[in-house]
C-alpha cells in the first residue's frame, strides 16, 4: 500500500519530499538538539557554580556542628566531671570547693574559649545528691517530661541533634556514662539557628539566595521565605536539582541535622533567545532554499514532459517512429537510449515468435520419445509371459526381473527414492543375476521396518552390490552377499554391504579411500570400477554432491576373504524428505 502511494507521485515531488526528509527536517533536529544542548550545558555550568556556592556555606555549617560536638565531647568525657557525678555528694566544705572552683568551670570556661557562639550548656544529672546550680547544673527531673529527652532516653545512639521550634535553636546531646558503664546523665549544648546559619544571610546581595527545610519541607532559615511554595518543598524533598519557573534550585543533605540546605539562581535568558532566534533564521533560509529548489525543479520537468509525450506517440505508433533527439543532457540520453529499446524490442518480439515454434517442435518430439521405452517394457513382458509358457520359468522370471529394472529406470521424475524401493531394484538385479550363476549366487538383506520409508538418492545400491558380485565371484564358487541398513544415531542412516568375494590388496585398498574421501577425480577410475556399470567413483561423487563432502564410501577389505562397503546418509525420514523440481511427489 505505502509502495503504491509512494509511486502515485511524480518524481519532482519525490525530490521535494526527500529534499524536506533528507537535508531540511535533519539540519532542523540537528539545530534543535543544538539548542537544547547549549541550553543544557548552561543549566550545568549554573548548576556546577550553585553547587561550588553551597558546598562552601554547607561546609562552614558542618564546621560548626564539629566544633559544638567538640565542645560536647570535651565535657562529656571528661574525667574529673565523671567521677563527680557517679559518686555521693557530702556537705562538706571542701566538696562545695571542688563543685565550684574544678567541676563548674569545665561548663562556664567551655562557653567562653570557642568560635560558635554557645547559647548555653547545661548537664541533667541522674545523682539527685548533688545540688543543682551554677545555671547548669541540673537534676534529670527537670526534663522528664520533655519529647525531646523521653526520644533520646530511649534510642539506642549515644548522642543526637535536636530542633527546638519553640526556642528557634538546636540542641546536642549526649549521654555521659562511666569507665564503667553507668549511665550518669545527659550533656546539653544549646546553638541558637541565627548563630548557626549566621552565614547564609552574609551573602551579596547579588548572590544566590540559600534557605535550609526540614524533613517535612518547611522553611527552616533562609531568605525566600516568600517565594518558597508547596511545589518549590515538594522538589526540595525529592530532588539534588531541579528547575521551577525560570530558577535553578540545588539542594544537599545537612544528615545530622536531618535537614536540606538549598541554594536558588534565576536561568539566564539572554544567551537562550539569541539561540532561538539563530536558530529560527536557519530554519527560515533553509524553507527559502526549498522554494527556489522547487522552481528549478519545475522548469527541468517541464522538458522531461515533452520529451515522455514524444515517447508516448512513439509508442502509439506501434514502436515504429523513434524519438527525436534535440539535446545533450540526461534526457537526450534517456531519448537515445529509448530509441535503443525500441530497436531492441523488436528484435525481441520476432526471437520469441521463432523460439515458440521450436518449444512446441521439442514438445512434440518429447512426447514421441515416451512411446519407445514403454514398448521396449511391453515387448520385455511379452517375452517373459512366452517363456513361461514355454516351460522356462527361470528365463521368464529374470525376464520379468528385468522388466522391473527398466521400469525403476524409466520412473526418473525425482531423484530420490525410498529405502524400499532401492532394495526391490537390487532384489530384481539379483534375480536377473541368478540366471547366470545360479545357486552360487546368495543375497541377504536386513533393515528395519522403520527405515524402510527413509529418503536416499537414487540407483545407490544396485552399483555397490554390482561391484560385488563383478569382484567377489572371481575365483570363488559361492557367492555370498549380505545387506544391512540401520540407524547410527538421530542424524545419520548406515548401509554395510558385506561379500565373502576374493577381497582387495592393503595398497588397493587404501588408495581407493583416499580417492573416495578426497573425491580426486583426475587419475583413471579405479579396477574396481571395470565392468561394474555406473561403477563406485560414479556412487561416491553423487553422494558428496547431494549430501556433502562429509558423506563418502569407505572400504575394509581382506584380501582372499571379504570386502565391506560402508555408506552413512543424512537422515530424512518420509515426512521431511528432499523434493527437487522434477519430482511427482513433490507437494
Amino acid at each position: 500500500m505505502h509502495r503504491r502511494f509512494w509511486a502515485d507521485y511524480s518524481i519532482k515531488r519525490r525530490l521535494s519530499i526527500a529534499y524536506i526528509a533528507f537535508i531540511l527536517i535533519p539540519f532542523c533536529l540537528l539545530s534543535v538538539h543544538s539548542y537544547i544542548q547549549t541550553s543544557t550545558f548552561q543549566s550545568k555550568q549554573t548548576a556546577s557554580n550553585l553547587e561550588q556556592t553551597l558546598s562552601v556555606q554547607k561546609n562552614g555549617i558542618e564546621a560548626k556542628l564539629n566544633l559544638v560536638e567538640s565542645i560536647s565531647h570535651n565535657i562529656t568525657y571528661n574525667t574529673r566531671l565523671q567521677n563527680f557525678l557517679s559518686e555521693p555528694f557530702n556537705n562538706q566544705s571542701d566538696t562545695f570547693d571542688l563543685y565550684r572552683q574544678i567541676i563548674h568551670p569545665i561548663v562556664s570556661y567551655s562557653l567562653l574559649y570557642n568560635q560558635v557562639e554557645i547559647s548555653n550548656i547545661k548537664i541533667y544529672m541522674s545523682n539527685h545528691s548533688i545540688p543543682e546550680g551554677f545555671g547548669s547544673f541540673y537534676h534529670d527531673t527537670a526534663v522528664l517530661d520533655e519529647p525531646w529527652y523521653v526520644h533520646f532516653l530511649e534510642a539506642k545512639q549515644r548522642s543526637a541533634w535536636y530542633s527546638l521550634p519553640g526556642e528557634d535553636s538546636y540542641i546536642y546531646l549526649q549521654k555521659i556514662i562511666s569507665m564503667e558503664g553507668k549511665y550518669l546523665g545527659v550533656s546539653r549544648v544549646t546553638v541558637l539557628k541565627p548563630n548557626l546559619f549566621a552565614s547564609l544571610t552574609d551573602l551579596p546581595n547579588q548572590s544566590p539566595a540559600v534557605y535550609v527545610i526540614d524533613a517535612e519541607g518547611y522553611l527552616q532559615y533562609g531568605s525566600t521565605v516568600e517565594s518558597l511554595t508547596k511545589e518549590i518543598s515538594q522538589n526540595s524533598l525529592s530532588k539534588e536539582t531541579f528547575e521551577y519557573k525560570g530558577h535553578l534550585y540545588v539542594l544537599e543533605q545537612l544528615e545530622r541535622l536531618n535537614m536540606r540546605i538549598g541554594i536558588t539562581a534565576p536561568l539566564a535568558s539572554s544567551w537562550s533567545s539569541f539561540q532561538l532566534l539563530t536558530t529560527l533564521g536557519f530554519i527560515a533560509a533553509i524553507v527559502l532554499s526549498i522554494l527556489l529548489f522547487y522552481q528549478v525543479l519545475k522548469m527541468t520537468f517541464i522538458k522531461i514532459k515533452a520529451s515522455i509525450r514524444a515517447m508516448d506517440h512513439s509508442i502509439r505508433a506501434g514502436f515504429t517512429e523513434l524519438v527525436p533527439v534535440e539535446r545533450n543532457d540526461e534526457i537526450g540520453v534517456i531519448s537515445e537510449k529509448f530509441n535503443t529499446l525500441l530497436v531492441r524490442i523488436s528484435s525481441l518480439v520476432n526471437d520469441m515468435v521463432t523460439r515458440e515454434t521450436v518449444h512446441k517442435d521439442a514438445q512434440l518430439k518429447a512426447l514421441q520419445a515416451q512411446i519407445n521405452p514403454h514398448f521396449i517394457y511391453n515387448t520385455i513382458n511379452l517375452f517373459s509371459a512366452k517363456a513361461e509358457i514355454g516351460g522356462l520359468y527361470d528365463v521368464s522370471e529374470a525376464f520379468a526381473e528385468f522388466g522391473q529394472m527398466l521400469r525403476y529406470n524409466m520412473n526418473s521424475q525425482s531423484h530420490y527414492a525410498t529405502v524400499q524401493q532401492e532394495i526391490s531394484h537390487v532384489q530384481s538385479y539379483i534375480g536377473l543375476q541368478k540366471l547366470r550363476y545360479g545357486d552360487r549366487l546368495h543375497f541377504t538383506w536386513t533393515c528395519d521396518p522403520e527405515l524402510l520409508d527413509f529418503k536416499m538418492i537414487r540407483f545407490i545400491l544396485q552399483p555397490v552390490v554390482e561391484n560385488s558380485i563383478t569382484h567377489g565371484m572371481k575365483n570363488r564358487d559361492k557367492l555370498h552377499i549380505n545387506l544391512v541398513i540401520e540407524q547410527k544415531n538421530e542424524r545419520e542412516l548406515g548401509i554395510l554391504l558385506h561379500d565373502n568375494g576374493c577381497g582387495v590388496s592393503m595398497s588397493k585398498l587404501r588408495q581407493l579411500n583416499e580417492r573416495f574421501r578426497s573425491g580426486d577425480q583426475r587419475d583413471q577410475p579405479s579396477s574396481l570400477e571395470d565392468g561394474s556399470g555406473i561403477g563406485l567413483e560414479n556412487i561416491n561423487n553423487r553422494l558428496r554432491l547431494f549430501y556433502g563432502e562429509s558423506f563418502f564410501i569407505k572400504m575394509q577389505s581382506d584380501e582372499g576373504h571379504f570386502t565391506k562397503t560402508v555408506l552413512n546418509l543424512p537422515y530424512i525420514n518420509r515426512m521431511e524428505g528432499y523434493c527437487d523440481a522434477g519430482s511427482s511427489d513433490c507437494g
